[in-house]
This record gives C-alpha cells, structure tokens and sequence, in this order.
C-alpha cells in the first residue's frame, strides 16, 4: 500500500507579525519596500523576492507561494500530470 503525504492548506500556515510560519519552520517573510512608502515585498525562505505590492497583496502572494512551494514537495515527482506518447492519441 502506497501512503500519500498530505497536501498543506493556507490554514496549516500562521502569521507571526510579517512571518509566515509551518510550525516552526520560517516560510516568508514581508518587507517593506526601501523605496516606496506602503508598498512591501515576500520575501521567501529561498531568498527570492517577490516584486512590490500593498500589504493586503504581499500577504496573500506569501501564502501563495509558500503551499506552492510545500506541496510540490509533498507531491515529490508527480508535479507533472501524465501525459500520452503519441501512438495513444493516434490510436
């Protein structure tokens, strides 16, 4: 029997001030842009960075991004759906 991992949801995640957290594990974190006031920035544990949006935006994208990331790795290899040879859609 073959045991799948469980894919993770936004309420898996916790905000701890501008933190997005799995437990203890730092996901992303927001950052305000050093150029324009109101305006932030995900960082992500990879250290990529996202472009600039508002808070409501960057919060969101965070989320995003993260569950991506965790259930790409969740799904191991099967982050492809199966795709036919052409012999079958010949056929």
């Amino acid at each position: 029997m073959r045991h799948e991992r469980q894919e993770y949801r936004a309420r898996d995640l916790k905000w701890h001030g501008r933190q997005l957290k799995l437990g203890s594990h730092l996901l992303a974190t927001i950052e305000p842009d050093g150029n324009w006031a109101g305006m932030f920035r995900v960082r992500l544990s990879s250290g990529r960075v996202t472009d600039m949006v508002n808070l409501t935006r960057a919060k969101d994208a965070a989320i995003s991004l993260a569950l991506a990331d965790l259930n790409r790795h969740a799904r191991g290899a099967r982050t492809a759906p199966p795709v036919r040879s052409n012999r079958e859609t010949a056929e």
